[in-house]
């Protein structure tokens, strides 16, 4: 995956996860060495790969402080695509 491709899904996931009105912001990470995205947000630690096999939703892994994890998807907001003319 090439490094703009890279940060243009660290941008996409930010938003996504940062909704207008949401009072705590969440900070994504881009830890490049495992290819995941690395997200700390209400006391849980969301982790997304740079892979994401559905256009449609971000799946992912949300780890809890116990130990505990599960699968997550997140709907994905769609992007504007230029119209080819």
């Amino acid at each position: 995956m090439s490094i703009s491709t890279s940060q243009q899904l660290r941008r996409a996931l930010n938003n996504d996860l940062n909704q207008k009105g949401s009072k705590h912001l969440a900070k994504v990470m881009d830890d490049a060495a495992r290819k995941t995205f690395t997200v700390s947000k209400d006391g849980a630690v969301f982790e997304f790969s740079h892979k994401q096999p559905d256009g449609d939703f971000w799946n992912g892994v949300k780890y809890y402080g116990s130990g505990r994890r599960s699968r997550i998807r997140i709907r994905r907001t769609r992007s504007e695509e230029p119209a080819n003319c």
